[in-house]
């Protein structure tokens, strides 16, 4: 089992524990635990909070820490808990990354492979449409524009 710490602002990590309850109903797994930081916490405190949080973690085979924004304070804060082969980092948290993280986590081995095959999920779920797809347009909203 790989654990799963999420560090994000304010309530953007409530939002991925509402989105977690969505996708998995049974509640958030025993391995996952989110840390919002208040605009004014101390890096010092969120570090700690996040340590302490490391401790309550069953028995496993490293930590997956995410984080929202890069070079941000919960990423700062983030980065000084990297040990190599027990915890590492990613950033951009978005809504694919988290599921594919919550589904596999429990099964993952492989700190650094289970790292890598959330990244491409994350990646793999960002699309650019600029056109709008001919066979699925309401034809009731497409003619009033």
């Amino acid at each position: 089992m790989i654990n799963l710490l999420i560090i994000t602002h304010e309530a953007v990590g409530e939002a991925y524990r509402s989105l977690t309850h969505h996708f998995f109903p049974t509640g958030m797994p025993e391995n996952i635990r989110i840390l919002g930081v208040e605009p004014d916490e101390d890096q010092n405190d969120i570090i700690n909070n996040a340590i302490a949080a490391l401790q309550e973690f069953p028995e496993n085979h490293g930590v997956l820490i995410m984080t929202d924004i890069f070079g941000a304070t919960p990423c700062n804060a983030a980065r000084r808990l990297v040990r190599a082969g027990k915890s590492a980092i990613l950033t951009g948290l978005n809504a694919p990354m988290m599921i594919k993280a919550t589904q596999y986590s429990p099964m993952a081995e492989d700190l650094a492979a289970f790292t890598e095959t959330v990244r491409e999920a994350a990646v793999k779920g960002i699309f650019a449409i600029t056109a709008e797809p001919e066979d699925l347009v309401c034809k009731q909203h497409a003619e009033a524009v």
